[in-house]
C-alpha cells in the first residue's frame, strides 16, 4: 500500500484531564480533532472542509470504560492490575487503528473481522499487519509523528507483563509489577490517545469518505 504524506494541518489535541480525553470525528472523512469548536456544525473540518454534519465523539464507550477502570486501580495503588489493564488497553487501541485503516480503504466488516480474528498476536499486528496497511513500519510511523520511544517502551512493558503472568524458562519469572512500572504504563496510556489520533489523521482521513 502506498505511503501517505503527513497532513499540512496541525492536529489539535484534547485538553488533558484525569479521565479519558474527548475528541471529535468528522463523519465525512474520519479526521479527529480535540478542538471544541469542531462541535459547531458550521465549523469546517480542517481536513476535508465538510460542514453541517454532527461530529462523532472519540474514544468509543468501550475504550472510555476501560480507561475509567484503569484509573480507578491506579488511584488505589494496585500496580499489577494497572500494568495488565494498560497492556490490554493498548492492544485494543491498536486494533481500532488497524480496523479504521482497513475501513478507510474500502474493506467491509466481514473482511476486517477475518483479518483481526486470524491475526490475533500483538507482535504480528504490529510487525506485519500495520506495515502492510500503512506502507511503513509502526516504529517508523511513531517516530515520524513524534513518539519515537513509544514502541520500545510498549514492548518492554509487554515483556514485563508476560513475564509476570507466564512462567518463563528463559528469563526467569517477573515477580512483581511495581509502582514505577504502573506510572510508566499510565504515561503510555495517555500518550496512546495522541498517537492514535495522529495515526488516524495520517492513515485514515486520507482514505475513502465514509458518509
Amino acid at each position: 500500500m502506498k505511503q501517505k504524506k503527513p497532513h499540512a494541518e496541525k492536529t489539535v489535541f484534547a485538553e488533558a484531564t484525569d479521565s479519558a480525553p474527548v475528541y471529535y470525528e468528522c463523519p465525512a472523512c474520519g479526521y479527529i480533532s480535540g478542538d471544541p469548536h469542531f462541535l459547531d456544525l458550521e465549523h469546517p473540518c480542517p481536513h476535508c472542509k465538510a460542514t453541517g454534519k454532527a461530529r462523532r465523539t472519540f474514544p468509543t464507550d468501550r475504550i472510555r470504560r476501560l480507561d475509567e477502570r484503569i484509573r480507578t486501580y491506579e488511584r488505589q495503588g494496585d500496580s499489577e492490575v494497572v500494568v495488565i489493564l494498560v497492556m490490554a488497553f493498548l492492544e485494543a487501541v491498536l486494533e481500532d487503528v488497524l480496523d479504521r485503516i482497513m475501513e478507510s480503504h474500502g474493506a467491509d466488516i466481514r473482511l476486517r473481522r477475518t483479518v483481526m480474528d486470524t491475526q490475533r498476536s500483538i507482535g504480528v499486528r504490529i510487525g506485519k499487519v500495520f506495515p502492510t496497511l500503512a506502507g511503513e513500519e509502526f516504529e517508523d510511523a511513531a517516530s515520524e509523528l513524534g513518539y519515537r520511544d513509544f514502541p520500545k517502551r510498549w514492548r518492554k512493558m509487554r515483556e514485563a507483563r508476560n513475564g509476570f503472568i507466564h512462567d518463563s524458562p528463559f528469563n526467569g519469572p517477573q515477580e512483581t509489577l511495581n509502582p514505577q512500572m504502573a506510572a510508566e504504563a499510565m504515561e503510555l496510556l495517555d500518550q496512546a490517545y495522541r498517537l492514535f489520533v495522529l495515526l488516524n489523521n495520517r492513515f485514515v482521513a486520507d482514505g475513502v469518505h465514509r458518509e
